[in-house]
């Protein structure tokens, strides 16, 4: 008796810690956290989104965000970045740079500020390869990297895969975001190794 009820508790114990591990609460804006949204076990392999034509230098845009919300466009790279009512308690300078080059890419800073509610990222999906072919829109997200020197020649190395929605006739896709640093547009690609071997995503599972 005393057995199953030890089993019984266990069980408890378990289910309530499966039952929290999505939540993580939200630290204010403004403070460093690591990010909890979207992570992954370990470093992820993507390709990143191609441009149509490069970017010879990188875009910049920059503006002072308070309670009421904003908005952030690059024309140029196709990005819009709003940030809702309520995403930031006090006003903060905030700045998105595109990458040069092909890669659909975009550096956020202030580094490491934290949003009180999710903020939305929307990609034009007209300056990219999609329009080319649709078929480059299958498990299209978005995907966190901490650094550029995670970049590479059409990929990434990503520490957070983010769910994204492709709108093919709008041509766009939005994906949230909860803290600033460095994000793709990038289609799933493949898991490396702690010995670095890179291995490829089942892509029909996920």
């Amino acid at each position: 008796m005393r057995t199953h009820l030890r089993v019984s508790a266990l069980f408890a114990l378990l289910s309530i810690g499966l039952g929290c591990s999505g939540d993580s609460p939200v630290s204010p804006a403004g403070q460093t956290r690591a990010p909890q949204h979207g992570l992954v076990s370990g470093l992820v392999q993507l390709d990143v989104l191609q441009r149509l034509v490069p970017l010879g230098q990188g875009f910049s845009a920059s503006a002072t965000i308070g309670s009421a919300g904003g908005s952030l466009r690059i024309p140029a790279a196709g990005v819009t970045v709003t940030f809702p009512s309520g995403a930031v308690a006090a006003p903060v300078n905030v700045r998105v740079t595109a990458v040069p080059g092909s890669n659909v890419a975009y550096e956020f800073e202030p580094h490491g500020l934290v949003f009180q509610k999710p903020v939305t990222v929307a990609q034009d999906l007209g300056l990219t390869e999609v329009v080319q072919s649709l078929l480059n829109a299958q498990g299209l997200e978005g995907a966190y990297f901490a650094d550029a020197s995670q970049l590479g020649d059409g990929t990434v190395t990503a520490q957070e895969e983010i769910p994204a929605t492709v709108e093919l006739l709008r041509m766009r896709m939005t994906f949230p975001i909860r803290h600033f640093s460095g994000y793709t547009a990038s289609k799933k690609g493949g898991y490396i190794t702690s010995s670095g071997t890179r291995l490829p995503v089942d892509r029909t599972s996920r």
